[in-house]
């Protein structure tokens, strides 16, 4: 009987060291398992360009991070800037990647995508204009704000003595609030809005849009448009003698012909440290693309976050962290607010284009 009794024990010890073992074991297997990213990005159509040199910031931030705590690995998937691929990639991240948190660009595939993540209580940082995206306490905003936009291209355009100006604009959430955040600011401004003329986003032939421009006469149009609608407005604007000049917001650097826009001036999005330009151009061969440096400054955040921590923060840990109207220290852009809606404040800027190249105007 006390043999049994004795061997009981034995068991019993044993499954519980093995028990023990197993937990501690979990816990390192834990600690190495990666930190996933998840990145959906236009990789492939018109916006690839976008899209490539988004993925190429995201790899230099975690090169930059150099060797860390914990272990972090990037996911991507090409959404083509297709709103509904973006949900698809946003479910796989979740369901199958088992992402911390998630990066998508665009206003419409950022607001495609919030409802989901926000259902899975993931955190989604979105490189949009259109601060629908960022409803939600999982939804966030890295781009710099669409009123922020619209009230420089105002004050630039009384600096430079137009007095009336006429906005052309895409029926797509990004771009319209864009043109919102300009139709807000020219309401206390000496500019005078000639016309607000929406078209759609595959629209082809703009000439009859051009007359009605021409007899109205705006001394300068603004162009809240993609590519190639903005490409074929400038092409037909030219051959029918249009007198008006051209100016935009963000537009002309996403131009797949940016050479139509030498010389032109427009308001874009936050400067960024030329450090930062250097060393992309150094490691790519070409300078960062619209959207790279906030998806090297949200890696990079997303990494911090995870480092600094004694533990393994969860999503939701890493979410709150985050609380809608706080801030944090930048490495891009310095003490960075995130205001209630979710939104992080940063400053619009002027640019102009020089051999293909936006260029910050001093």
């Amino acid at each position: 009987m006390k043999k049994k009794i004795i061997i009981g024990i034995v068991v019993i010890v044993a499954i519980l060291l093995m028990s023990t073992l197993s937990g501690v074991f979990s816990k390192k297997s834990d600690t190495n398992e990666p930190v996933k990213i998840g990145l959906s990005l236009p990789l492939t159509g018109g916006a690839a360009f976008l899209g490539e040199s988004a993925k190429q910031a995201a790899e230099l931030a975690l090169k930059d991070a150099g060797n860390t705590k914990y272990n972090y690995s990037l996911v991507f998937e090409d959404d083509a800037f297709n709103p509904t691929k973006t949900v698809t990639a946003i479910t796989k991240f979740i369901n199958v990647d088992k992402v911390w948190s998630i990066i998508t660009f665009g206003s419409g595939t950022s607001n495609a995508s919030a409802p989901v993540n926000e259902n899975a209580k993931i955190p989604r940082f979105g490189l949009a204009s259109d601060p629908t995206s960022a409803i939600g306490e999982y939804n966030f905003i890295h781009w710099t704000p669409a009123y922020k936009e619209g009230d420089l291209l105002v004050k630039e355009i009384d600096k430079r003595a137009h007095k009336t100006v006429a906005i052309v604009d895409a029926n797509h959430p990004g771009t319209m609030a864009v043109s919102g955040g300009i139709k807000k600011a020219l309401e206390t401004s000496n500019v005078k809005l000639t016309s607000y003329n929406l078209t759609n986003v595959g629209d082809k032939d703009f000439r009859t849009l051009i007359t009605k421009l021409k007899g109205e006469n705006p001394e300068i149009v603004a162009l809240v448009l993609f590519s190639p609608e903005i490409e074929l407005f400038t092409k037909q604007a030219k051959d029918l003698g249009a007198k008006f000049k051209i100016t935009s917001a963000e537009s002309f650097e996403w131009s797949n012909e940016p050479e139509l826009y030498e010389g032109m001036w427009f308001v874009g999005d936050s400067v960024v440290p030329q450090e930062f330009t250097d060393k992309f151009v150094k490691t790519y061969g070409h300078t960062p693309k619209p959207g790279s440096a906030y998806v090297y400054d949200l890696v990079t955040l997303m990494i911090k976050s995870q480092e600094n921590s004694k533990n393994k923060l969860s999503s939701e840990d890493f979410a709150k962290m985050l609380n809608k109207d706080g801030e944090y220290n930048s490495v891009l852009f310095g003490k960075t607010k995130i205001d209630k809606d979710g939104l992080f404040i940063t400053e619009a800027s002027v640019k102009v284009m020089k051999n293909k190249q936006a260029e910050f105007v001093k």
